[in-house]
């Protein structure tokens, strides 16, 4: 360091010396523990100051300062502050120690204070973070040097020491975001503005997400369709192979049909009988004739009906002798389709 840089630099603590030799000392009025360690840490805050060794002075009435407040000890505490580069730091101390004298009624001191926080205002280092509405993801956090960044201060230039600070932001179902924005010395104001913030990856074990395109207007790849849900147990499972169970189904509906047949030959006899009364031999009156064709009818039913019925008998006598046995295996299982129609039962299928 060169001898004239040297003599400015003593010419300078020795202004500063001066300009705090002129302030009072504050008086400490409380009592007990706090005041007196407020008082020792004072004398050896203003005893580092003369030395040039403001980094540790300022700790030191910043804690005197917390221990037993006072006008005079932030007025130590700014120029302290201004000394060692901090300019935010001092000019908000000397604002702060413009606001305590006015409410303690101390004119000279008030003026002092705003003195000093108007020579610094001009040389303010300020850091902006800007959030712009991309970017403001639900649950947002943003943070400058670990601590949250309250919403209302997003998009203000705010005063701070300079220095380097570490901006990050964070929010649910989002990665991570950080940088580090360098504040210089000699003013002006470094904005930062947050991105918007990538989706997280999905965590593990969750199924992915289907691919992308691989070209533009390509249709995205369709993802597998889902396994059908497992059949239930078939009565093959329960030891009767299906085409023994048709035919049990085919020889009951026959073994009705039979039934119902029969039933119809009946009521067909008793209105023959009843169409007597209205008929002599072939003869017969309106009523008579009337009768008898009801009766014509019911018989030609009770036919049609039997017949059915005897080929759903026929057709489940043939379907369970030809039954492959329980053991046998899938491939010589048959595959049988049985209808009704018109005309009757309908049998088809392999065996």
């Amino acid at each position: 360091m060169s001898r004239r840089r040297a003599a400015r630099l003593g010419a300078a603590e020795l202004a500063i010396a001066g300009a705090l030799a002129a302030i009072p000392r504050p008086t400490h009025a409380q009592a007990g523990g706090d005041a007196a360690a407020a008082e020792v840490l004072f004398e050896q805050a203003i005893a580092l100051m003369r030395q040039g060794n403001y980094e540790q002075a300022c700790p030191r009435l910043a804690e005197s300062q917390r221990l037993d407040a006072g006008v005079g000890t932030l007025l130590y505490l700014a120029a302290c502050y201004e000394r060692l580069g901090k300019t935010a730091s001092a000019w908000a101390t000397y604002r702060e120690a413009a606001d305590a004298a006015r409410r303690h009624g101390q004119a000279d001191r008030e003026q002092k204070a705003r003195e000093g926080a108007a020579a610094i205002e001009a040389r303010l280092t300020r850091l902006l973070v800007e959030v712009p509405a991309d970017s403001a993801a639900p649950g947002l956090s943003v943070r400058r040097n670990g601590q949250e960044l309250a919403q209302v201060l997003w998009g203000t230039p705010m005063p701070v020491d300079p220095g380097a600070y570490t901006v990050e932001a964070s929010a649910p179902g989002r990665l991570p975001w950080s940088t580090t924005a360098a504040i210089d010395p000699a003013g002006g104001t470094v904005t930062v503005t947050v991105p918007p913030l990538e989706a997280a990856p999905p965590p593990q074990g969750a199924p992915p997400a289907a691919p992308a395109a691989a070209s533009r207007g390509a249709p995205a790849a369709q993802t597998a369709p889902a396994a059908p849900p497992a059949r239930p147990a078939s009565p093959d499972a329960a030891g009767m192979p299906a085409q023994r169970l048709v035919a049990l189904v085919a020889a009951g509906a026959g073994v009705v049909g039979i039934g119902v047949s029969v039933g119809l030959g009946f009521e067909a006899r008793a209105r023959f009988q009843d169409a007597g009364a209205h008929c002599d031999g072939d003869l017969c009156d309106d009523d008579g004739i009337e009768i008898r064709g009801d009766a014509m009818d019911l018989a030609r039913a009770g036919t049609v009906v039997f017949l059915v019925g005897a080929a759903g008998l026929a057709t489940g006598g043939v379907l369970w002798f030809t039954a492959p046995s329980p053991d046998a295996g899938a491939g010589t299982r048959p595959a049988v389709q049985v209808g009704l129609g018109p005309l009757g039962l309908s049998l088809g299928g392999r065996f």
